[in-house]
């Protein structure tokens, strides 16, 4: 194992998992962050997060870790507070294709295997959702669907 590799394994240990944020600095693939490890440590999705700030970002995918350590479930039926101060958030399935360009650090732990990843979704500060009629094409690009079938 390389020295990434060696510290994933120590954070999935200690933590739980393994927090990785991303941005483009061509900015034409939107910042997001993923954590490694949940499923193999919890037995629940992986979750990534589009288009929010890294600092932020990290911050959810922690306090998802911590609430899946609780034994909460996250579906993608259900709306869900405590992630965005204010506002609900929900979750989406992230197909296969978008874990196989993203998740670099999932597709590692779990090669060979398939894991499942939830894509957590959240609103405008207006509150409105990127399958709404009235989203704007920016807040669509800012966090795209990456469900099988585009969501929006």
């Amino acid at each position: 194992m390389n020295q990434a590799e060696i510290k994933i394994i120590e954070d999935i240990e200690k933590y739980g998992c393994h927090v990785t944020s991303v941005f483009d600095p061509k900015e034409e693939d939107p910042n997001f962050t993923y954590t490694t490890g949940i499923n193999r440590q919890e037995g629940h999705p992986e979750v990534i997060i589009l288009g929010l700030k890294s600092e932020l970002s990290s911050w959810i995918a922690n306090e998802y870790n911590r609430r899946t350590q609780e034994g909460e479930v996250f579906t993608e039926e259900g709306f869900y507070e405590g992630f965005l101060d204010g506002f609900e958030v929900c979750f989406k399935p992230v197909a296969n294709r978008f874990k196989e360009e993203f998740m670099l650090s999932c597709n590692w732990l779990y090669e060979g295997t398939t894991y499942p990843a939830l894509q957590l979704v959240f609103p405008t500060v207006d509150g409105i959702w990127p399958w709404e009629a009235n989203a704007s094409d920016s807040f669509k690009v800012l966090q795209p669907s990456f469900q099988e079938i585009s969501a929006w």
